[in-house]
């Protein structure tokens, strides 16, 4: 009985090494351009909206456009389904990301960050871009924020959910910009026509 119980013991410790050493060794599948082209096809096909366009306006100030553009994101998510591409996954990502700051915007920041206020934050601590990620920073935080407090419908509360907001602003445009070199890479051809 002791000897099937120590054969037993060796057996798991072999399965066991074999298992665990075979998770680090495995390496992530290999992706072709042409696999890439047809996950981003996949993901631009499941747009129904013409609304989609303006993924990269968001927020919209409409809240009501706004929340139907934040629909069809989730539904392009739902469609598109788990990719393996990297640039198929910033793509995910990004749309999540936008779906956001749309939704944070519109819960904790419409009645604060009107266009007004948003014109005057850009005037006095520069305009926010997605063609320099380095403009998102701490002192330019710090203009931000301090300026926002000064805005006639903004308050201490306000403070908070903007800083959420700038940082996922941060994000967009870095994975902004790494999309398109993951695009590039794997030579996407971009299709946004709807």
């Amino acid at each position: 009985m002791k000897e099937y119980q120590k054969m037993f013991q060796y057996f798991l410790i072999l399965l066991f090494s074999s298992v665990a050493f075979g998770q680090y060794v495995t390496e992530p599948p290999a992706v072709t351009d042409q696999q890439c082209q047809e996950e981003y096809d996949k993901i631009i096909g499941c747009v129904r909206a013409p609304i989609f366009s303006k993924v990269d306006d968001m927020p919209l100030p409409d809240q009501n456009k706004n929340q139907e553009l934040v629909d069809e994101i989730t539904h392009v998510l739902d469609c598109s389904g788990h990719l393996n591409c990297n640039s198929s996954k910033l793509l995910q990502s990004y749309l999540s990301n936008q779906r956001w700051i749309s939704e944070h915007f519109h819960a904790t920041l419409s009645d604060c960050l009107t266009v007004e206020a948003d014109t005057e934050l850009s005037n006095q601590c520069g305009v926010l871009h997605d063609d320099n990620c380095n403009r998102f920073n701490k002192s330019n935080l710090k203009c931000h924020t301090t300026e926002l407090e000064k805005q006639p419908n903004c308050t201490e509360r306000h403070v908070e959910p903007y800083v959420r907001l700038y940082w996922a602003l941060r994000s967009r445009c870095v994975m902004a910009h790494q999309l398109k070199l993951e695009m590039d890479r794997y030579h996407i051809k971009e299709k946004r026509n709807f």
